[in-house]
């Protein structure tokens, strides 16, 4: 099995939590481990490019999940 990791940048300034940007990272992992490890550092590296008073204006989080691709 191989799984791609999908990133959501999403707002929690209102409310209703917001996704503003979805991204799908162009690499497969070839196992559930490598994919979220990656996820933990993709949404960490996300953070700190977008900057602290971004974030703190927009309450501002990254969401990820790993799916299993179809390698038939």
């Amino acid at each position: 099995m191989k799984y791609i990791l999908i990133l959501y940048l999403c707002s929690f300034a209102n409310s209703t939590p917001t996704v503003i940007q979805q991204y799908i990272k162009p690499t497969e992992y070839p196992t559930y481990y490598d994919c979220i490890s990656d996820g933990y550092i993709s949404s960490y590296n996300s953070l700190m490019k977008i900057g602290v008073e971004q974030v703190n204006k927009q309450v501002l989080a990254v969401k990820f999940e790993c799916k299993e691709v179809n390698t038939s």
